[in-house]
């Protein structure tokens, strides 16, 4: 009697689960935005730049990447004041996983880089 119920239960719950799964499959996905920085470099060579940079932008291409390609701040010319304001907006977003500490990490890291790139193109 009570094998019936089960199996019925258990057929029901696959039923339930199928008819999730397609109607989440049907929901448009959202398309990501994508900025003219996005399509240039994606990496930095760091071997110039000192042990604790080269430690700070693996900390940089982990974290950034979370939520956008590793380009885009790459390719970006901020001040040093519009790098601060950024990482700070980027640190408020659900799953950044940034901390005050991590992003002031990556403040001076991203400073750093576009300073060393001017000198370097100059």
């Amino acid at each position: 009697m009570k094998q019936p119920i089960v199996w019925m239960t258990v057929l029901g719950v696959i039923l339930l689960v199928g008819i999730g799964m397609i109607y989440a499959l049907r929901v448009p996905q959202a398309t990501l935005k994508t900025y003219p920085a996005d399509k240039g470099p994606n990496f930095i060579d760091v071997t110039a730049y000192s042990p604790k940079m080269q430690e700070t932008y693996e900390l940089f291409t982990r974290k950034c990447s979370r939520c956008h390609t590793v380009a885009r701040p790459i390719n970006s010319t901020f001040t040093p004041e519009e790098w601060r304001k950024y990482v700070y907006k980027m640190m408020r977003k659900p799953g950044s996983g940034l901390t005050p500490k991590t992003a002031e990490e990556i403040i001076k890291f991203l400073i750093y880089d576009s300073e060393h790139r001017k000198k370097k193109t100059q």
